[in-house]
């Protein structure tokens, strides 16, 4: 995976954190998956787009350290967070969701709709402080039903120990779900290692597939406790059976389904896996931590709103500048593609950015600092 695989809008595109690249074999992925076998397959189409389905899942899953049968696609974060909550069994006492006031909104925005189902939101404080187990002491309390922490914070860059979080919470009887998309593709993830009840993730972000190619993950054992109500034909353990008065809950993460997968996101998603695979999450994650401390090296530490802190972050920055305009303006003018958060230039690495880059973005900057 190199630059010559993707699309690089401007000289210096540091935007992965937002919407990854697109690969290059993107576009002929989803012709060959999706829009030619629709045009030729006519009703024998679903065999070329259920495989797609398993082909996503297969691509995926020695990305996130998981097995292919623990995935379910679906085509956002958002509902996949709406799934697991609305599944979860009923347990005397345990009213409370933890989560922390870094999260993605939208995780706080799905999970509030759980005070409908009577449960009781509560928000630790952001902060590096997140990467502390002893600061997730409250989510492992009797009354707490589920805990969510995010692998890598958005805003921050702060890794959170969602190994132990997920340790702890299973020793104290509280289900876990992790939000690994600011982390697939970027950092390690091993979900089978950790073992939590749950993770959701997107395609759109540092694995470069774009929108509609989200996913659930849930561990076998977990997914068995559970009882989706957002349900449709293909969480059915036979989809194929057309009997509207018998219904199973598929094995495993499939439960979760839902109605019809949208196979084009998934098609094109799968291009992207290809890439990642070949060149491995631990290499993709070593060349993007080289390049952050080139930049940390370049930069003062007061500079940065994000942690810099080795070891303990993810694979974006936020830069602080006195007068944001004036600095967007020099940076577009250089060609570098970023975003901005807090008042800050938001900005990431990934595989496809070099030194070059970030020598440019240095030197583009430092005036503003």
């Amino acid at each position: 995976m190199t630059k010559s695989d993707f699309h690089l809008p401007g000289k210096h595109y540091f935007l992965s954190h937002s919407v990854g690249a697109q690969p290059k074999s993107y576009a002929d992925r989803v012709a060959q998956i999706y829009t030619q076998p629709w045009r030729e397959a006519g009703f024998n189409v679903w065999t070329p787009w259920l495989e797609a389905v398993e082909d996503f899942k297969n691509g995926l899953a020695p990305i996130i350290g998981a097995n292919p049968s623990d995935l379910c696609p679906l085509a956002n974060v958002s509902s996949g967070i709406a799934k697991i909550m609305m599944s979860l069994p009923a347990r005397k006492g345990r009213t409370k969701i933890v989560l922390t006031e870094d999260d993605f909104p939208t995780v706080g925005f799905a999970l509030a709709q759980g005070e409908r189902l009577g449960y009781e939101l509560v928000f630790l404080p952001g902060g590096e402080a997140l990467a502390d187990p002893d600061h997730w002491a409250p989510a492992f309390a009797d009354d707490v039903q589920m805990v969510v922490t995010t692998q890598v914070y958005s805003n921050t860059s702060v890794l959170a120990p969602v190994e132990e979080i997920a340790k702890r919470a299973r020793a104290a009887g509280v289900f876990s779900l992790i939000d690994i998309a600011q982390a697939a593709g970027t950092v390690p993830v091993r979900l089978n290692e950790w073992q939590p009840d749950f993770a959701v993730g997107t395609s759109l972000k540092y694995l470069c597939g774009g929108t509609g190619a989200a996913f659930l993950w849930a561990l076998h054992e977990s997914a068995a406790q559970v009882a989706p109500l957002d349900v449709g034909w293909f969480s059915h353990q036979d989809p194929f059976e057309f009997d509207i008065h018998h219904f199973d809950y598929a094995d495993g993460a499939t439960r979760f389904t839902g109605g019809t997968p949208s196979i084009a996101p998934l098609a094109g998603a799968c291009a992207a896996h290809d890439l990642m695979n070949a060149v491995g999450v631990d290499a993709i994650y070593a060349h993007n931590q080289k390049l952050l401390s080139r930049l940390f090296d370049h930069l003062p530490q007061s500079a940065f709103h994000s942690t810099t802190r080795a070891g303990a972050r993810g694979s974006a920055a936020l830069i602080k500048v006195r007068d944001y305009d004036a600095a967007a303006k020099a940076l577009a003018a250089a060609g570098i593609c970023h975003d901005t958060r807090l008042g800050t230039v938001r900005l990431s690495v990934h595989l496809y950015n070099d030194e070059q880059d970030i020598d440019a973005l240095a030197e583009t900057i430092e005036p503003f600092l």
